[in-house]
């Protein structure tokens, strides 16, 4: 695959939040039309379509492997259709499926994730959490959740580099930012550093405020050949450049908890593009957790390790900011749809290098680098995009 062969040339998204009455049928059929609409094309110009994998919806799931999505869709012409799962880092999952239609001979893929955490019970999603990415064997037994490893990393982080639970915190001030400039984001109001830390402690030294919520969401993408793109869209955006790497099972079995695979995945995602972390105008980060959002950081090169906590305290990731990172509050206030935290992050970085991110547009964003990743922060996979080809 050479550097800008394929482009994404439509998005769309339903508003994240909590809406009981909203059937997974219903998220992923308008995110998909929005996307059709946005990308200007006829629905029966599409050829194949993904479905992304939803989190404890076995039902959905079953639907969507079963071909309900083209037929629910209208749309006449398809040829495949397939479900995508791979946890976290569902969205590159998907995205990488959808090329290998395009080099089959597919002329347009429509790619869509849908969640509905609202049908099921506090008590059912605590559960299911609480497991989620954990050894039956050798962690749940102990007390081992999400949060608890979140916490884990956090501290080691912070005693390693020296900085302070503060720094850590004003992410999620900054992520509250971004979220405030998005119409469709789960979270309405303004959240202070006092806040943050004031919250209620779920894990040491986790407060509430540091935790994602899980919300109900859904969008969809529209990715075809580059060749084919520029005769649809003015902006197509272009994948420049990829690299992943896997690193564990279990988090507890990891070689360092405070370096995860980053670096490498960034690097070679970087040497593929011909570009370098200075050439960046947005990094959108999936991080779910604080600490994880400045390690992140770190590694794609834009701080040396430890000065991560300064440089967000200090407000250079906000609005308005040196470096914007996370322009849709991600899963710490857009909201966490499970699979599809990746997926509103590639859709938001579409938006904004076509100049469609409204009140959250960075001015003049050319390139930018995002990731994704899925289990217990088990694996990374990075990509540069851009509205152009270096």
């Amino acid at each position: 695959m050479s550097k800008g062969q394929f482009a994404i040339i439509g998005t769309g998204e339903v508003p994240c939040g909590w809406y009981p009455d909203r059937s997974h049928l219903e998220i992923a059929s308008m995110a998909a039309y929005l996307a059709i609409k946005d990308a200007g094309i006829n629905k029966d110009d599409i050829d194949g379509v993904l479905g992304q994998m939803s989190i404890m919806g076995n039902d959905w799931n079953t639907e969507v492997t079963f071909g309900r999505l083209p037929e629910a869709l209208g749309i006449k012409n398809c040829k495949t259709t397939a479900l995508v799962s791979s946890g976290g880092a569902s969205s590159h999952s998907i995205r990488k499926a959808a090329e290998g239609l395009l080099i089959s001979g597919h002329d347009m893929v429509l790619c869509v994730h849908s969640q509905r955490f609202s049908e099921f019970t506090p008590g059912q999603l605590a559960e299911g959490f609480a497991k989620a990415g954990c050894d039956p064997e050798w962690e749940i037994p102990y007390g081992m959740s999400f949060n608890a490893l979140g916490a884990m990393v956090t501290q080691r982080y912070c005693y390693e580099t020296g900085t302070t639970v503060e720094q850590v915190g004003s992410v999620c001030v900054a992520a509250r930012k971004w979220a405030l400039l998005q119409d469709n984001a789960m979270n309405k109001k303004d959240l202070t550093l006092e806040q943050v830390m004031g919250s209620r402690m779920v894990s040491t030294p986790l407060t509430a405020f540091m935790c994602n919520v899980l919300a109900d969401g859904g969008s969809a993408f529209i990715m075809t050949t580059a060749e084919r793109a520029k005769k649809l869209v003015d902006k197509p955006i272009y994948i420049l450049g990829e690299g992943s790497r896997y690193s564990h099972r279990n988090l507890t079995k990891a070689k360092d908890l405070t370096r995860i695979v980053t670096k490498p995945a960034a690097d070679e995602a970087y040497n593929k593009s011909g570009l370098g972390p200075e050439d960046m105008d947005i990094a959108q980060i999936y991080a779910s957790y604080p600490v994880f959002t400045l390690m992140i950081f770190e590694d794609m090169g834009f701080c040396k390790r430890g000065e991560a906590g300064k440089y967000f305290m200090d407000g250079n990731t906000m609005p308005g900011g040196k470096m914007p990172v996370c322009t849709n509050g991600e899963a710490l206030s857009f909201g966490h749809t499970g699979t599809g935290v990746g997926t509103a992050l590639l859709v938001e970085s579409v938006r904004q290098l076509q100049g469609k991110a409204g009140r959250a547009q960075v001015p003049g964003a050319r390139f930018l680098i995002e990731d994704c990743g899925g289990g217990a922060f088990m694996d990374v996979h990075c990509a540069v995009l851009g509205n152009e080809i270096p």
